[in-house]
């Protein structure tokens, strides 16, 4: 054994050393004390046949020493034994004893790992990883080392998370291990691993193997720095090993993304969207086709197209989905728009995605007046309701919502998930309960449209309200503009926009820049750009303070799920002259379409996501819900804040068209694939050390190994002194029965005659 080998010895448990140390004395002392219990008494009788027996006192004197040495042997050997002295495997004598060590397999399984790369053994990253490590467990020693077995695809998951010595069981979840569809999320594998590793901080010798195909997405990604962080806590626990999937520099091409060119309101007869698909290729560009459908029937627009990081967003305009909805005779209702790259690539999972459009046939609006006139046209919500049913000169309505009218007397009465917007015109004070309702509302996702007016009151609306968060800020004071004067809106349509104002981009003269008020609340509004969609500009000839902020005309805020606009002066002509221009109309329609939600936001999912049915769907029977593969998927009934019922998924862990029966409809559902994973362009191996923050790290490739890393694990000598211990206990016995034995007298002939007389 060299030097550098009897270094690397180590004990599991040193106190028993040190025992067996202490316990081998014991022998040595009973020998000292039984020395120390005889006298020497001379006895004439005895001098005679001590002559005889000084002949054999060196005889003597040796086996006493040797039986003791024999006693403190075993005494020592089997604190040895017990403590389990480890010696590495290069060392001769190792392989007397068994080895021992916890060793931590971290493999990948997120949905980059499923690329075809044609080998033998197998088919795809994932099936090479588990074939790799069911071949180190294989190698492993039953009697001494356990595994422990994490997967990477989001959400990291301990499969097998204690220790376990059944390696064959271990072997058979390995096997068991589902490709996922998911991202990559290799800093939670490692935390798993690391508190694993603390937990078992006596073992010296544990090893970590990661089997990756060592994307860059994956290594370089958001989690980078969470990676640098790791990786020397993982060094100072383990002896780290990459295992590299990938064969090299791979090709892909995918869908990122499928989505509208703005906020969707579609009818049967509008659709006021073009749909826009995000498309790269990564690795050698190549060509492919692009394909749009509509609940898969075949659309006009795609064709060839060049694949790489570069390739730009490509665009199906309204009017082939218009023709389509025409053609078809497609009803109100959901239905799917899928992208898709029809081409030759190792993944083909991310080729295609979907979105989920829920066309209505009119979007439902409920308007709460709180003034009331003596005729038709006094009342505060009038002019709202005349833009937003878009009545045409013949009276017919052709506008895309059907508002219904009511007062605020009736608001309280009115449930509110019938709608997809509320606007309060004018409404005095609003109730505690009301206010409660409309939060829910809000949060259920509805759009809240505030209008104020002369009659309102700051003090009811900053107690109720703004609590609620269905303000942006307090209400201050009314201001008024002087006799002769005007407020106008600080509009320039050249400018930054707001993306409720993008309708009016570069439109010179749309009126919105002339448009007249002459009174508003004044609000205080937190300094957040994004809350302000328009602003009032200052009286001219009027000072004002040079640091002082503009006061909001229109706000827009998220609460939930939902959104908030406030327009801090009156929906009528009460403050505003503008409300029979099309302006007001085009105003007001921007408004509701480009803060309502659509809908169909919670038909359209990630891999992992959970589906929630929102309580305003309507339900004729209990739900039911089938994947892409027609298998029924549990849903579990929850309940809303406001006591309505509602039903929710587990995770969605497969990518596709999942299909909602509600009793009389059935919807589909888009779970579509992280982005991020499409990027399989791969690290080499100094990327990958330097991902971890330049650990010492054993890197090897993706090919079948014939035996574990040197570093795998230890010997395990406590066996083999173990052994040592029975045979010295054999040894003393033989030694004490030999010794101890009766002797025969001493023949006549060997004891001295007397000399004679």
């Amino acid at each position: 054994m060299t030097p550098s080998n009897i270094l690397a010895l180590s004990l599991l448990a040193p106190a028993f050393a040190v025992a067996g140390v202490l316990l081998a004395s014991i022998p040595i002392i009973i020998h000292i004390l039984n020395r120390r219990r005889y006298r020497t008494v001379d006895w004439a009788a005895m001098n005679f046949l001590l002559r005889a027996m000084r002949k054999n006192r060196q005889r003597v004197r040796f086996e006493q020493w040797l039986l003791l040495a024999a006693r403190c042997c075993v005494l020592a050997f089997l604190g040895l034994a017990l403590a389990r002295p480890m010696g590495c495997d290069s060392t001769s004598a190792a392989a007397l004893g068994g080895r021992t060590g916890l060793h931590v397999f971290v493999i990948d399984n997120s949905y980059s790992m499923s690329y075809l790369a044609g080998r033998p053994g197998g088919r795809t990253h994932l099936d090479q990883a588990k074939l790799l490590a069911g071949q180190m467990i294989d190698k492993l020693s039953a009697t001494g080392e356990s595994v422990v077995i994490i997967t990477a695809g989001k959400p990291a998951v301990s499969v097998v998370g204690k220790p376990t010595y059944d390696l064959q069981q271990a072997k058979a979840i390995l096997n068991r291990i589902p490709q996922s569809y998911g991202a990559t999320d290799l800093p939670a594998a490692l935390r798993i691993a690391t508190e694993v590793g603390r937990e078992n901080e006596r073992q010296p010798n544990k090893n970590l193997y990661l089997f990756t195909d060592a994307t860059a997405s994956a290594w370089q990604g958001a989690d980078a720095a969470a990676l640098k962080t790791e990786g020397p806590e993982l060094a100072r626990i383990f002896n780290v090993s990459h295992y590299n999937m990938s064969l090299g520099p791979q090709w892909n091409q995918a869908v990122l993304d499928v989505h509208p060119s703005s906020n969707l309101v579609t009818t049967n007869s509008m659709f006021s969207s073009d749909f826009i698909a995000t498309v790269k290729g990564f690795g050698t560009p190549h060509e492919a086709t692009l394909q749009w459908k509509m609940d898969g029937q075949l659309l006009a627009g795609g064709g060839k197209l060049l694949l790489d990081p570069n390739t730009p967003a490509q665009n199906e305009p309204r009017t082939n989905l218009q023709l389509a909805i025409k053609a078809g005779g497609i009803g109100g209702g959901a239905h799917a728009i899928t992208a898709s790259i029809v081409g030759d690539d190792g993944l083909q999972v991310d080729n295609t995605r979907a979105r989920i459009i829920n066309i209505i046939s009119q979007l439902k609006a409920l308007i709460v007046e709180g003034q009331h006139g003596a005729g038709p046209e006094g009342g505060s919500g009038l002019n709202l309701r005349v833009a937003l049913e878009g009545l045409s000169k013949s009276g017919k309505a052709d506008g895309f919502a059907a508002p219904d009218l009511i007062s605020d007397l009736e608001l309280g009465n009115h449930v509110l998930s019938d709608y997809r917007a509320v606007a309060l015109c004018g409404v005095a004070q609003v109730t505690p309960q009301e206010a409660n309702q409309l939060q829910t509302f809000v949060q259920n996702g509805g759009t809240l449209m505030i209008f104020l007016s002369e009659n309102v009151s700051s003090e009811n609306y900053n107690t109720v309200l703004l609590p609620k968060h269905l303000l942006p800020g307090p209400l201050v004071k009314q201001m008024h503009a002087p006799e002769g004067g005007s407020f106008y809106f600080d509009f320039n349509p050249n400018g930054t926009l707001h993306p409720l104002l993008k309708a009016f981009e570069h439109h010179e003269k749309s009126g919105l820049e002339t448009a007249q008020s002459f009174g508003y609340w004044q609000v205080d509004v937190p300094v957040d750009p994004q809350l302000r969609v328009l602003n009032f500009k200052p009286l001219e000839g009027v000072h004002t303070d040079p640091g002082a902020r503009p006061d909001p005309a229109i706000t827009e805020q998220t609460l939930g799920q939902g959104r908030v606009v406030l327009v801090t002066t009156s929906a009528n002509e009460e403050w505003i002259t503008f409300t029979r221009k099309p302006v007001y109309t085009e105003l007001m329609n921007e408004l509701l379409s480009g803060s309502v939600n659509t809908g169909d936001g919670w038909m359209n999912l990630a891999v992992g996501d959970s589906l929630s049915v929102p309580p305003g769907v309507k339900l004729t029977a209990t739900p039911t819900l089938t994947d892409p593969k027609s298998t029924p998927i549990p849903l579990q009934m929850t309940t809303a804040p406001d006591g309505s019922a509602g039903y929710r998924s587990p995770a969605l862990l497969l990518p596709g068209i999942y299909n909602l029966a509600t009793g009389s409809a059935t919807l589909p559902i888009a779970v579509n694939l992280p982005p991020e994973e499409a990027d399989v362009h791969t690290l080499d191996d100094a990327a990958i050390k330097s991902a971890l923050g330049g650990i010492k790290l054993r890197l090897n490739n993706d090919q079948p190994i014939t035996a574990l890393a040197e570093s795998a694990s230890g010997s395990d000598w406590g066996w083999t002194v173990m052994l040592a211990v029975l045979a010295m206990v054999g040894f003393e016995s033989f030694l004490a029965m030999s010794f101890g034995h009766f002797r025969k007298a001493v023949p006549q002939s060997a004891v001295a005659k007397p000399a004679a007389a």
